[in-house]
């Protein structure tokens, strides 16, 4: 699921160009669903197109229903013969909630498939994105755009000589180690003025993660701003296999913070191949697949307020 910035959209060639800057990749192979509310977009969900017809439905419902939306559009990438599947698709989703319009790219060319509309000719229009005013409007807004959904993986490949640098560090701290909650704010302070962490200091702070105060701490003052991102990026690359789990975590809540789903989406899963079943990837993952808008959940949260209790 994705929660996008909302961003006004005025037809089909400025709804194409936003696409790759609101998932962070050009999709390919892919069936793409935006949840609108007078004419710009507040979330939807990107999937393979071998999705089932009823799983794309079922979802996108519930995020129009999150949204309290009433239109959507749905757009497909792959060959011109998906035309059929992609029309179905929207047809079923049009029950629950009005489809606007129903889009198809193949080939730098794109096709309405709405019956009897005439915004694109029968062999499609060209898709002209270089000097769209979107494009740049995105690029200002720092929207990163990768060549495909892989290449986020590549982004949290480990760093195998930082990973033993920071083994080694960890294994010459004091026992027992400094308290925890203060390691993270320290840590967190020095990240918040530009300074990476020496070795030392990430040896530190994955200690502290390990610790249940030391992870609310870290988790609470998460919220996505971009250098709390290359902070938990940074220390998922460095630390030893046996402690990326908390830092991935880390990572997907503030990518997801800050409507950046395909990393989010990389980052727990590096999670949950790093520690399976962990109570954290479970919440990030509902959350995920939600199609709550991040803008609408406050931040740390109120006292009292529980957040499994949100997701029910």
């Amino acid at each position: 699921m994705l929660d996008p910035a909302p961003l006004a959209i005025h037809g089909p060639a400025d709804l194409l160009t936003a696409i790759p800057y609101i998932l962070g990749y050009h999709p390919q192979n892919r069936v793409v669903v935006f949840i609108t509310n007078e004419g710009r977009l507040t979330c939807g969900l990107s999937v393979d197109r071998q999705t089932p017809d009823a799983v794309i439905v079922a979802q996108s419902s519930s995020a129009a229903s999150h949204a309290n939306a009433r239109t959507a559009v749905v757009v497909g990438y792959g060959p011109l013969s998906d035309r059929h599947q992609i029309a179905r698709v929207a047809d079923k989703i049009n029950v629950a909630v009005t489809v606007q319009a129903c889009l198809l790219v193949d080939g730098g060319r794109y096709y309405c498939l709405v019956d009897g509309c005439l915004c694109t000719p029968e062999h499609g229009a060209v898709l002209e994105t270089a000097s769209s005013v979107i494009a740049a409007e995105m690029t200002l807004l720092g929207r990163p755009v990768l060549a495909s959904r892989e290449h986020f993986d590549a982004l949290l490949e480990p760093d195998t000589d930082a990973q033993a640098r920071t083994a080694a560090a960890m294994a010459s701290l004091p026992k027992p180690p400094t308290e925890p909650v203060t390691i993270v704010r320290s840590s967190l302070e020095h990240a918040s003025a530009g300074e990476r962490l020496s070795d030392e200091q990430a040896a530190y702070l994955a200690v502290a993660l390990s610790n249940n105060e030391g992870r609310s701490t870290a988790w609470e003052a998460t919220t996505g701003e971009i250098w709390q991102q290359d902070l938990w990026l940074d220390l998922a690359r460095r630390v030893p296999e046996h402690c990326v789990a908390v830092p991935a975590n880390l990572l997907a809540w503030s990518a997801w913070r800050r409507s950046e789903p395909a990393l989010a989406w990389a980052a727990l899963s590096k999670a949950i191949h790093a520690m399976p079943d962990n109570a954290m990837s479970h919440l990030i993952g509902i959350l995920l697949a939600s199609g709550i808008n991040p803008a609408t959940l406050p931040w740390p949260l109120p006292d009292g307020t529980d957040l499994e209790d949100l997701l029910r």
